[in-house]
């Protein structure tokens, strides 16, 4: 994986978070995604599965969780149970187009290209903004020789203008959501604020910090970020019903 954006001791408390809440709800198979969410961003891939696995055992028909033990058995190499995941999947979804995707990319590693480009093309017959299957299939067929039909894969990419989304699998976590499930708003402010200042333009920060400030009891800092989400996006009903709700 590329160098993670969340800093360990953000991370680590995520987990200790997690781990106090779990003592007192053990059957909470969320904290329990959430924490192994923290060990694969931190690379601790064996952690990680360990937490996804009690999250399936707990909620067994979750797409997702069964998503992401398939992407920390790949990490750890064990790539025919990183497969059986990701059927799991689609036993649960047949149209997770990240699940099918992921199994080409087993099979692409391993050369079997025939396998991999359906996995591919079932990929892209769900989402045909895809780019990152896409790709992978202009890397099969440049292997087999066929450069034209390579190149239209390629053009194709950048013609949707999603060149840059090539991540083979990545795992991110809301810390502020987190935070704020688990009771912890002053973390969770502190996340939000810091997200904002990375992305002022984005009308769902601002939503979202001001829920946390009114768990506060902070309704005028409160209705002054829904203000904002709703200036930058005019149409954010539940902003203006947040709003208001803080001004009664």
């Amino acid at each position: 994986m590329s160098e993670s954006i969340y800093g360990d001791e953000i991370l680590d408390e995520v987990i200790d978070a997690c781990i106090k809440h779990l003592r007192d709800h053990p059957n909470d198979h969320e904290k329990l995604f959430y924490m192994g969410n923290a060990f694969f961003i931190k690379n601790q891939y064996d952690k990680a599965s360990f937490c996804y696995i009690k999250a399936v055992n707990k909620s067994p028909k979750n797409a997702v969780y069964y998503a992401h033990l398939g992407h920390a058995y790949r990490e750890l190499g064990d790539k025919d149970q990183a497969v059986a995941s990701y059927e799991s999947v689609l036993r649960l979804n047949p149209r997770f187009a990240d699940a099918h995707f992921n199994i080409g990319l087993i099979f692409f590693d391993n050369k079997n290209y025939e396998k991999a480009l359906a996995s591919f093309v079932n990929a892209i017959s769900i989402n045909n903004k895809y780019a990152a299957p896409r790709y992978y299939i202009g890397r099969i067929y440049e292997e087999q020789g066929f450069t034209a039909k390579a190149m239209k894969e390629y053009r194709q990419i950048i013609e949707d203008l999603m060149g840059d989304k090539l991540e083979k699998s990545s795992v991110t976590i809301d810390l502020g959501a987190i935070f704020s499930d688990l009771g912890l708003l002053d973390q969770a402010e502190n996340e939000y604020r810091k997200m904002i200042k990375i992305h002022p333009e984005y009308a769902d920060l601002h939503f979202h910090l001001g829920v946390i400030l009114n768990k506060k009891g902070k309704p005028d800092d409160a209705m002054e970020e829904f203000h904002i989400a709703i200036k930058l996006n005019p149409h954010y009903m539940e902003a203006r019903r947040k709003y208001w709700e803080s001004a009664q």
